[in-house]
Protein backbone atom coordinates (compact mmCIF):
# COMPACT_ATOMS: atom_id res chain seq x y z
CA UNK A 1 0.00 0.00 0.00
CA UNK A 2 1.55 3.29 -1.01
CA UNK A 3 2.14 5.58 2.08
CA UNK A 4 -0.57 8.53 1.65
CA UNK A 5 -3.28 5.62 0.61
CA UNK A 6 -2.05 3.89 3.85
CA UNK A 7 -3.06 7.24 6.15
CA UNK A 8 -6.41 7.49 3.94
CA UNK A 9 -7.22 3.82 5.00
CA UNK A 10 -5.94 3.97 8.71
CA UNK A 11 -8.26 6.80 9.22
CA UNK A 12 -11.42 5.83 7.67
CA UNK A 13 -11.73 2.24 9.29
CA UNK A 14 -10.90 3.94 12.22
CA UNK A 15 -13.95 6.65 11.65
CA UNK A 16 -16.19 3.51 10.16
CA UNK A 17 -15.51 1.01 12.75
CA UNK A 18 -16.44 3.75 15.66
CA UNK A 19 -19.72 4.66 13.62
CA UNK A 20 -20.49 0.63 13.51
CA UNK A 21 -19.75 0.66 17.26
CA UNK A 22 -22.41 3.56 17.72
CA UNK A 23 -25.33 1.53 16.47
CA UNK A 24 -24.19 -2.09 16.80
CA UNK A 25 -25.97 -2.56 20.19
CA UNK A 26 -29.10 -1.10 19.20
CA UNK A 27 -32.26 -2.77 19.47
CA UNK A 28 -33.84 -2.63 15.92
CA UNK A 29 -36.44 -0.95 16.90
CA UNK A 30 -34.44 2.07 18.78
CA UNK A 31 -32.08 1.65 15.43
CA UNK A 32 -35.31 2.60 13.66
CA UNK A 33 -37.08 4.97 16.06
CA UNK A 34 -37.51 8.46 15.28
CA UNK A 35 -36.13 10.63 17.62
CA UNK A 36 -38.32 13.83 18.76
CA UNK A 37 -36.06 16.04 17.26
CA UNK A 38 -37.30 18.29 13.79
CA UNK A 39 -35.47 17.58 11.08
CA UNK A 40 -33.11 14.53 12.23
CA UNK A 41 -32.42 11.29 11.51
CA UNK A 42 -33.42 8.05 12.69
CA UNK A 43 -29.89 5.78 13.54
CA UNK A 44 -30.35 3.27 10.47
CA UNK A 45 -30.58 6.23 8.19
CA UNK A 46 -27.40 7.90 9.22
CA UNK A 47 -25.84 5.11 9.51
CA UNK A 48 -27.21 4.02 5.31
CA UNK A 49 -25.88 7.23 4.59
CA UNK A 50 -22.75 7.31 6.09
CA UNK A 51 -21.53 4.05 4.54
CA UNK A 52 -23.49 4.75 1.28
CA UNK A 53 -21.31 7.86 1.09
CA UNK A 54 -17.98 5.64 1.84
CA UNK A 55 -18.94 3.20 -0.85
CA UNK A 56 -19.38 6.19 -3.04
CA UNK A 57 -16.08 8.34 -2.53
CA UNK A 58 -14.04 5.02 -1.80
CA UNK A 59 -15.06 1.89 -3.56
CA UNK A 60 -16.68 3.88 -6.52
CA UNK A 61 -14.30 7.36 -7.39
CA UNK A 62 -11.17 5.46 -5.78
CA UNK A 63 -11.25 2.14 -6.49
CA UNK A 64 -13.28 2.40 -9.93
CA UNK A 65 -16.04 -0.05 -8.32
CA UNK A 66 -19.57 0.38 -9.67
CA UNK A 67 -21.81 0.75 -6.49
CA UNK A 68 -25.42 1.87 -6.59
CA UNK A 69 -26.61 4.70 -4.95
CA UNK A 70 -29.90 6.35 -4.02
CA UNK A 71 -28.73 9.24 -1.80
CA UNK A 72 -31.80 10.85 -1.25
CA UNK A 73 -33.56 7.57 -0.22
CA UNK A 74 -30.37 6.62 2.24
CA UNK A 75 -32.27 9.50 4.90
CA UNK A 76 -35.55 7.59 4.79
CA UNK A 77 -33.86 4.09 4.79
CA UNK A 78 -34.89 1.32 7.53
CA UNK A 79 -34.34 -2.45 8.38
CA UNK A 80 -32.64 -4.82 10.23
CA UNK A 81 -29.27 -3.76 11.99
CA UNK A 82 -27.62 -6.78 10.78
CA UNK A 83 -28.12 -6.63 7.31
CA UNK A 84 -26.04 -2.79 7.88
CA UNK A 85 -23.65 -4.18 10.19
CA UNK A 86 -23.09 -6.59 7.41
CA UNK A 87 -22.75 -4.03 4.60
CA UNK A 88 -19.52 -2.11 6.87
CA UNK A 89 -18.07 -4.96 7.55
CA UNK A 90 -18.03 -5.86 3.52
CA UNK A 91 -16.70 -1.87 3.11
CA UNK A 92 -14.21 -2.48 5.45
CA UNK A 93 -12.58 -5.91 3.77
CA UNK A 94 -13.12 -3.91 0.52
CA UNK A 95 -11.11 -0.67 1.79
CA UNK A 96 -7.53 -2.11 1.98
CA UNK A 97 -7.89 -4.11 -1.65
CA UNK A 98 -9.01 -0.48 -2.80
CA UNK A 99 -6.38 1.79 -1.52
CA UNK A 100 -3.58 -1.15 -1.78
CA UNK A 101 -4.18 -0.93 -5.58
CA UNK A 102 -4.19 2.87 -5.67
CA UNK A 103 -0.43 4.34 -6.15
CA UNK A 104 0.18 7.99 -4.70
CA UNK A 105 0.69 9.28 -8.51
CA UNK A 106 -2.87 8.46 -9.41
CA UNK A 107 -4.08 10.48 -6.01
CA UNK A 108 -3.53 13.50 -8.92
CA UNK A 109 -5.92 12.39 -11.53
CA UNK A 110 -8.98 13.91 -11.73
CA UNK A 111 -12.01 11.98 -9.80
CA UNK A 112 -15.26 11.36 -11.33
CA UNK A 113 -17.36 13.07 -9.34
CA UNK A 114 -21.23 12.60 -10.00
CA UNK A 115 -22.63 15.82 -9.88
CA UNK A 116 -25.97 14.57 -7.87
CA UNK A 117 -23.28 13.90 -4.56
CA UNK A 118 -21.31 16.36 -5.51
CA UNK A 119 -22.93 19.61 -6.89
CA UNK A 120 -19.65 21.84 -6.86
CA UNK A 121 -18.47 22.43 -10.63
CA UNK A 122 -15.08 22.52 -9.24
CA UNK A 123 -12.61 19.65 -10.53
CA UNK A 124 -11.61 16.95 -7.60
CA UNK A 125 -8.70 15.02 -7.97
CA UNK A 126 -8.73 11.25 -6.62
CA UNK A 127 -6.87 12.63 -3.06
CA UNK A 128 -9.53 15.58 -2.77
CA UNK A 129 -12.21 12.29 -3.18
CA UNK A 130 -10.59 10.36 -0.56
CA UNK A 131 -10.22 13.82 2.05
CA UNK A 132 -14.09 14.24 1.38
CA UNK A 133 -14.58 10.50 2.68
CA UNK A 134 -12.67 11.29 5.59
CA UNK A 135 -14.63 14.90 6.33
CA UNK A 136 -18.10 13.27 5.88
CA UNK A 137 -17.76 9.96 7.71
CA UNK A 138 -16.06 11.85 10.47
CA UNK A 139 -19.49 13.82 10.43
CA UNK A 140 -21.63 11.95 10.43
CA UNK A 141 -19.82 9.19 12.99
CA UNK A 142 -20.36 12.21 15.44
CA UNK A 143 -24.28 12.08 14.39
CA UNK A 144 -24.53 8.83 15.56
CA UNK A 145 -23.37 9.25 19.34
CA UNK A 146 -25.18 11.99 19.79
CA UNK A 147 -27.95 10.01 18.02
CA UNK A 148 -27.11 6.97 20.34
CA UNK A 149 -27.42 9.04 23.44
CA UNK A 150 -30.76 10.99 22.28
CA UNK A 151 -31.85 7.34 22.36
CA UNK A 152 -30.77 7.04 25.78
CA UNK A 153 -28.08 4.74 25.53
CA UNK A 154 -24.57 5.38 26.98
CA UNK A 155 -21.51 6.61 25.10
CA UNK A 156 -20.04 3.70 23.31
CA UNK A 157 -16.59 4.94 23.45
CA UNK A 158 -14.17 5.96 20.59
CA UNK A 159 -11.46 3.65 18.81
Amino acid sequence: MSNEASHFATVLERIVRNALKQFRDLSDADLNRQLELPESNTAFALATHLIGAAEYWVLELAGGRAMWRNRLAEFHASGPGAELVARYERWLAALPEVLHMLPNTQLEQPAPVDPRFHPSNEPMTLRDALLHAVEHCALHQGHLELTRQFLGYPPAGAL
